[in-house]
């Protein structure tokens, strides 16, 4: 039994070196760029387009400017986890740009001017929003929040340069 116990207590560092990575068959190099498959490759900056976003209409210069880029209306507009671009700058001037490389394609953008810094929309007790926001396209509804689809523009391979104008109530 003893000769059991020592057996296997010798053997655990040779178990924990393999589990590891440390010991065992030789690794060969990664293939050379050239000769590795498309899918493994990062994407070329052919392969993407430069989305320039302009932010207009600014009550002031307090707090900061929260940016996101979307796909789709899950998430849109506020949930960072599900936007495919995120962007935090201060608001500290009449006009803020934000730049996203992105894939050509459909998308949809927000801005929120987010005046006391605290990472979110505040509103009041009937539900106003307090501070502004806006989407590309520009929709100005007025008794509710604008949708994806509002705001859903296509990123041309050449890029695109658009306006979100901010609106306030």
């Amino acid at each position: 039994m003893l000769r059991r116990i020592d057996r296997l207590v010798r053997a655990i560092p040779v178990m924990v070196m393999l589990i590891l990575g440390a010991v065992g068959p030789a690794r060969r190099p990664p293939a050379p760029a050239a000769t590795r498959p498309a899918a493994t490759r990062p994407a070329a900056a052919a392969d993407t387009a430069t989305l320039t976003i302009e932010v207009i209409d600014l009550r002031g210069h307090k707090g900061q400017l929260i940016f996101g880029v979307f796909t789709s209306a899950d998430g849109f507009p506020t949930q960072s986890g599900k936007s495919v671009n995120w962007q935090i700058k201060p608001a500290d001037a009449d006009k803020v740009i934000f730049t996203a490389e992105l894939p050509p394609g459909a998308y949809g953008a927000s801005v929120l001017h987010d005046e006391n810094d605290n990472g979110g929309m505040d509103k009041n007790l009937i539900g106003i929003p307090k501070e502004g926001y806006g989407v590309t396209n520009n929709p100005k509804p007025r008794r509710r929040a604008a949708t994806f689809d509002e705001s859903r523009f296509t990123l041309p391979p050449e890029g695109a340069t658009l306006t979100i104008s901010v609106q306030y109530f």
